[in-house]
């Protein structure tokens, strides 16, 4: 049974204009009334992933490019195995988000980190890489950048970003430095919030399910468009699967090979990110964290933070996503990118600061 009191096989068939029965279905009390989602590591489990890290270390030396070579096979997870059942079925079936606990970065280097959390991915799904350098693990830090530029990613900046969702099946985040202060993830059951919308304004739900226009950030080759299409309400297959976020659609918009954002489509996005603040949960990424999300059915954001002024005790996190068709059928947001946000010629590469 999960916090909402139903088999993790509950649903109903998705149907837009219809209520919809789901697993994923949460709201912030849910979570704050239970650990459901919080998973902690064990001192054996501990002890188990090091040792992964150690045989990889002996196996493709401390180059983690390497990481790119090798499959599921070259990462035994020992005790944790079981436990990681139970976090992806967590992911597919059941609240849409997890968080793993304990990973001890003061006594691991960098590259035995990577190595565990590639090695957890990788018996997940397929990595991909997430920013036009071709970076399979990707870092969210604050380069200064402006939100506001259309080329310009939230996870740039230290400033609030929106509610919305990656471009991938699973979204991985493992925290290596928290900020001086603030910083804090913000997640929402992406399909509660549909429902939510159903009730207030059914009249907007039709629009919600056309496609918008959605900048590519630049992250393309020169003959591509500047944007892709793709709803935000999309049923697939039985089952909704929700695409957002607004500055990503905004953006897309505001080019000028795209047509001009409409009064309704607007007004729906507004709705969404109010009944988004009305429902989240926060919860803090400590160092060491691995926060996992299934992008289908879970937004999520972060609140803006004051870094530290030296730049080794700055806020980072390596971003993992991952490529698993059998979570969620992929809507068109997802499907743009999946194989990766790398332009031609861009070579593939893991880096670790």
């Amino acid at each position: 049974m999960n916090i909402t009191g139903h088999p993790l096989t509950i649903r109903n068939n998705h149907v837009l204009g219809e209520h919809v029965v789901d697993p994923s279905i949460w709201r912030k009390d849910d979570l704050a009334s239970s650990d459901e989602w919080l998973y902690r590591l064990s001192d054996e489990e501990i002890d188990g992933l090091i040792k992964m890290a150690g045989r990889y270390r002996k196996n493709f030396g401390d180059d983690p490019n390497a990481l790119l070579k090798t499959v599921r096979k070259d990462f035994d997870l020992g005790t944790f195995g079981e436990r990681l059942t139970k976090i992806y079925s967590q992911l597919k079936n059941g609240l849409g988000i997890t968080l793993l606990r304990g990973l001890p970065m003061d006594d691991l280097e960098l590259i035995d980190a990577a190595a565990i959390y590639w090695g957890i991915g990788r018996h997940m799904g397929t990595a991909m890489s997430n920013n036009p350098d071709g970076d399979m693990l990707g870092h969210i830090r604050d380069e200064g950048r402006n939100i506001n530029d259309p080329n310009h990613r939230g996870y740039q900046t230290n400033v609030t970003m929106d509610y919305h969702c990656d471009q991938t099946d699973i979204v991985g985040l493992l925290s290596i430095r928290a900020a001086k202060s603030g910083g804090l993830s913000k997640v929402v059951s992406s399909i509660a919030v549909y429902n939510e919308f159903l009730r207030r304004r059914p009249d907007l739900v039709g629009v919600m399910a056309k496609p918008f226009c959605w900048t590519k950030h630049s992250e393309m080759s020169s003959e591509e468009k500047p944007y892709y299409e793709s709803p935000i309400f999309n049923f697939l297959d039985g089952k909704l699967c929700i695409a957002f976020g607004p500055k990503h659609i905004e953006k897309g918009h505001l080019l000028p090979a795209a047509p001009k954002i409409t009064a309704e489509q607007t007004e729906g996005i507004r709705l969404m990110e109010q009944i988004c603040e009305d429902q989240h949960f926060e919860m803090s990424l400590e160092r060491g964290d691995i926060q996992f999300a299934n992008n289908a059915v879970i937004l999520h954001t972060r609140e803006g933070f004051e870094d530290w002024p030296e730049l080794e005790r700055r806020r980072q996190l390596w971003r993992l996503w991952l490529v698993q068709p059998e979570i969620r059928q992929a809507n068109p947001y997802i499907l743009q990118w999946r194989n990766g946000v790398h332009p031609k010629g861009t070579k593939l590469k893991v880096t670790l600061t």
